[in-house]
């Protein structure tokens, strides 16, 4: 991970904040990433959602591509 990050050239300081507040945002994400995805306990994993039935409060008339 990069501790100390120097931007050189004609940003402002306000621009080098955005610029910093956007590398945060990447690395937030990136670790997020890294941990994989946040599940709560309560619900089903995928394979069990897979075969739910279709619902049955849907009218007649709307058709689903299958």
């Amino acid at each position: 991970m990069i501790e100390g990050i120097e931007i050189k050239g004609g940003a402002s300081e306000f621009e080098a904040a955005v610029i910093g507040v956007v590398l945060d945002r990447i690395s937030e994400e990136e670790r997020a990433a890294r941990q994989g995805p946040a599940r709560d306990s309560r619900t089903l994993s995928p394979w069990m959602l897979a075969d739910r039935p279709e619902e049955p409060n849907l009218p007649g008339e709307i058709l689903r591509p299958r």
